[in-house]
Parts: C-alpha cells; structure tokens; sequence
C-alpha cells in the first residue's frame, strides 16, 4: 500500500487542467483551433474554392429553401436538408467538410471556404 501512493502522486504530478483541456504527459495535440466554418460558407464552387461569391451563393441558399443570413441552415427542416443539397449540388456547388475548411482562426484557416 505505501508504494501505490507516491505512484498515483507521481502519474498525476504530470496532468493539469487548463482552458477547456486535461494535459497530460503524453499529450499530443490540444490547442483551441477556432470556430469552424458554418455550413453555408462549405458550399463552394470547385473552380473557386475560398473565393466564391457570397452574394450569389446566398441567392442560390435561398432558391433552394433556405433563409437568408441563417449561416447553419437550421431552419430548414430535417426532411427539406436532402432536398435543399441536392438543390446546391445542382446549382455546381460541392459540400466542402470541415476538415477541409479549417477553421475561422488565420493560423488554422485552409483557405478553402469563405463568407
């Protein structure tokens, strides 16, 4: 019994807990990335990603039932989404996923999605 006490103090001497995240000795990878693009600003056209315009893209959102400046489209309802991707898709636009976006923060930022 005495030597299991200093080896949990010696395991958890490693680990804190610090903006949202437990770093541990071991820790690879815990960094606040940013907030990730909304799901209007995925849709781009394949001959322009991270420039395509948001104006007609908007135009084209609302065409296809959905609400000007509701960035996630969450007023669409669940049954109206398929309908409302294939609309973009027909419209020459691909879904882009966030991993392919990164994020809003510059550093994180692939450049492939815009506003």
């Amino acid at each position: 019994m005495r030597y299991i006490f200093p080896f949990i103090v010696l395991l958890l001497n490693g680990c804190w807990y610090s903006n949202g995240c437990i770093y541990t000795p071991q820790m690879v990878n815990c960094v606040d990335k940013g907030e990730v693009f909304p799901s209007v600003a995925r849709y781009q056209k394949p001959y322009s990603l991270g420039k395509t315009d948001s104006n007609q893209r908007w135009k084209d959102v609302v065409s296809c039932g959905g609400k000007y400046m509701d960035y996630n489209q969450e007023n669409i309802p669940i049954k109206k989404q398929e309908n409302f991707y294939s609309c973009m898709l027909n419209k020459g636009y691909i879904l882009l996923s966030p991993a392919r976006c990164g994020t809003q923060d510059p550093k994180w930022n692939a450049g492939k999605c815009n506003f």
